[in-house]
């Protein structure tokens, strides 16, 4: 029987994708093909406003790498794999609602890096978070050395990469790396609320805003704020934008409709 390696929750506008490798989660190179079919059929689907990602059991979110496969690895499928992992994920960053990684135990490695491509984190307080690859010989691959910095700042982020730092939720919250730490047996129900919130905000406006902080990090500062300026343009000729408007001055409850 094939073991299912991504699960798949809906309920209603909020899609949940649970990695299933147990014992640890392991990111291994066939986990990363089956996320990335889970993830382009969600981004097929129209009714979805708000993306979960988390991990099966206790111990770990995802543990990074499998161990065994990069054992294996020379300069070509390192590469390669990297390479792949970073298109995977990137549809995370790429793709036109919220993204939140759900940090149920330890997200190490890979596992961090799959995490810092969501739009949001939120970690149980037992959770461990790092990127340890130096210990292993190599270095964070899947984007980590180029997201946490725009996170925790360049100082902070080098001294964890390179002394291959674990540190705590709390710790992590403090840094700014994750947005919510939250009791274990609460991750989950605190998760669907904010994913549920964000489910109800204006999906076109969700769009526009990750639009323009992805410019801010690829374009100049001058050809960032144009884009803005587009953007803001763009959503004022929606029908979401006159929607909300009319219902703050009606003081009705607002009905967005991703128009």
């Amino acid at each position: 029987m094939h073991h299912e390696l991504v699960l798949i929750e809906k309920e209603e506008k909020v899609t949940t994708l649970t990695l299933n490798n147990p014992p640890l989660n392991a990111l291994s190179k066939e986990i990363i093909e089956e996320l990335d079919q889970f993830i382009h059929d969600v981004l097929a689907e129209k009714d979805c406003r708000c993306l979960v990602i988390t991990g099966h059991g206790e111990k770990a979110f995802a543990s990074g790498a499998d161990i065994r496969e990069l054992e294996t690895f020379d300069e070509n499928t390192g590469t390669a794999t990297v390479n792949r992992a970073k298109d995977v994920f990137g549809k995370l960053r790429s793709c036109a609602f919220p993204t939140i990684a759900a940090i149920n135990s330890h997200a190490l490695g890979g596992g961090l890096e799959l995490a810092l491509h969501c739009d949001f984190r939120v970690a149980a307080e037992n959770a461990r978070l790092g990127l340890p690859e130096i210990n292993l010989g190599v270095l964070p691959g899947a984007g980590g050395t180029q997201l946490l910095p725009q996170l925790i700042g360049l100082s902070r982020a080098r001294w964890m990469i390179m002394n291959g730092e674990v540190i705590e939720a709390n710790a992590a919250y403090q840094i700014g790396l994750v947005d919510r730490v939250v009791k274990v047996d609460e991750l989950l129900g605190e998760t669907s609320k904010i994913a549920e919130s964000l489910a109800k905000k204006p999906p076109l406006s969700c769009k526009a805003v990750k639009e323009a902080l992805r410019a801010r990090d690829e374009l100049s500062f001058s050809d960032a704020m144009r884009e803005e300026s587009r953007l803001f343009g763009t959503l004022c000729a929606t029908y979401d934008k006159k929607e909300g408007v009319q219902a703050f001055l009606e003081r009705r409850k607002v009905e967005f409709k991703g128009l």
